[in-house]
């Protein structure tokens, strides 16, 4: 049976189209222009989403799962998509953990009353003292400390030796020395802490009690010795 062509006069027979014979007499899945491209991607991902996945297809699927991420150049959509997005932000959550906690554990631990009274008579620290120059005038400070006021810490800690010892009359620590910062009450000297970690003194600490403290057990164990 014959069938005239739309697009033009010529005859063609029934079951072909202008670009081929239908396979199996049936409508053709061949589509030309963009459009028939765009239908066809979305078939496939329809079979990809609803289960029905070539071997290729398979495949890529085992290696998002495998790699936590899709291969170049293929779409992921669904609840694949969704589970890759999980598994993603699971990892990336895991790191951000991790490296804080051992960014805390390693550094953030306070120094008790005790434990600084041991480190100074053993010399194997640096105590900085970090309040103003006219507090420790007026109230006093902790016997072996050093006062570098919390403002001029970060330039401190950056000075070259000659420069450090003329202005702070003390031998500049190196990186891998240990430092303990202190202040009244421990605010000043938390800021302190941080200003030196991140500057590479990866050994600092702090007496979160401060001179107050201090101040507070020196008065108490003199009374008890009288």
């Amino acid at each position: 049976m014959l069938k005239r062509d739309t697009c033009g006069s010529a005859i063609r027979p029934c079951g072909t189209t202008r670009f081929g014979r239908h396979p199996a007499g049936g409508r053709s899945r061949a589509r030309p222009g963009w459009r028939g491209r765009r239908v066809e991607e979305a078939e496939q991902e329809e079979e990809v989403v609803s289960g029905r996945v070539a071997a290729p297809a398979r495949d890529a699927a085992a290696e998002v799962a495998a790699r936590g991420c899709a291969p170049r150049g293929l779409r992921v959509r669904g609840a694949c998509a969704a589970g890759w997005r999980k598994r993603r932000q699971s990892k990336g959550l895991n790191s951000i953990k991790g490296n804080w906690h051992n960014f805390c554990t390693a550094v953030y631990k306070d120094v008790t009353y005790k434990e600084l009274k041991n480190l100074l008579n053993s010399k194997k620290i640096m105590l900085i003292d970090v309040r103003n120059t006219c507090e420790i005038i007026e109230c006093g400070k902790i016997p072996g400390s050093v006062n570098i006021p919390l403002n001029e810490v970060g330039e401190a800690l950056q000075m070259n030796p000659e420069d450090f010892k003329e202005k702070y009359n003390e031998i500049k620590p190196s990186k891998s020395d240990s430092l303990i910062f202190s202040c009244a009450a421990g605010l000043r000297s938390k800021k302190a802490l941080d200003t030196a970690i991140s500057l590479g003194f990866t050994r600092s600490q702090h007496y979160a009690g401060g001179w107050k403290e201090w101040s507070t057990y020196e008065h108490s164990e003199k009374k008890q010795g009288n």
